[in-house]
């Protein structure tokens, strides 16, 4: 059975009016380990919905795809087609763009099988809020495997920025916080618009500083 994910966001009245009124969106990243390089994080959730409590959640649910959209900055990858995986399966791709999963996969990792000479973009997209939305973009050669790992650890940031889920994002927008729900199922952070990011000194989390670089941290190899 697929588990549930929570974090909860508290912020003051005055911090969700002030970040209202200048257009905020509160946006979310998901990690990946993997060995290809070559790979980008994605926009994973975008949402101006949020308010003094906010609750984040998701499954442990995820999909594989490929897509023809060539990896770049600010460019959204348009899945081109896509099957529900469990973690140990492979997602096979053969000459025509069909796809076919089976389980015999590495175990804990979702792979995908290029079977054609054409190349494509491929990723994982995890559901979150009862929808599959891609969070990681690698390159997929002709007649190459990739494999991913998905860990739970999540990013959150809010930005001005107008940008759509599934967008290759390489620099943060703004002050970010990774949460680590390894061992765990939810957790409870912090926001405020003068402060910032806050988890009381948890070790599982981390501040991101405006402009850092979000490969290391959203893809490990």
């Amino acid at each position: 059975m697929a588990s549930n994910y929570s974090v909860q966001i508290n912020m003051s009245p005055n911090t969700v009016s002030s970040l209202k009124s200048a257009g905020y969106s509160l946006y979310g990243f998901k990690a990946i380990k993997t060995s290809i390089q070559g790979g980008v994080p994605l926009v994973w959730f975008a949402t101006k919905n949020y308010l003094v409590s906010t609750n984040v959640g998701w499954q442990e649910d995820y999909q594989a795809y490929i897509s023809t959209t060539t990896i770049a900055p600010n460019t959204k990858i348009v899945s081109s087609n896509a099957a529900g995986v469990d973690l140990g399966d492979t997602m096979t791709v053969d000459p025509s763009g069909n796809v076919l999963v089976t389980t015999d996969g590495t175990p804990g990792a979702i792979s995908i099988v290029n079977a054609s000479s054409v190349p494509y973009t491929c990723g994982i997209s995890q559901e979150q809020n009862g929808s599959f939305t891609p969070m990681c973009a690698f390159p997929l050669f002709g007649n190459m495997l990739d494999q991913m790992m998905p860990v739970e650890k999540v990013l959150f940031m809010f930005a001005t920025n107008q940008v759509d889920t599934g967008t290759v994002i390489y620099r943060a927008y703004s002050q970010g916080l990774t949460v680590n729900l390894t061992g765990t199922t939810s957790r409870t952070v912090s926001f405020d618009i003068n402060t910032g990011w806050s988890a009381d000194g948890a070790a599982w989390a981390s501040l991101v500083p405006p402009n850092a670089d979000m490969l290391p941290i959203l893809i490990t190899h």
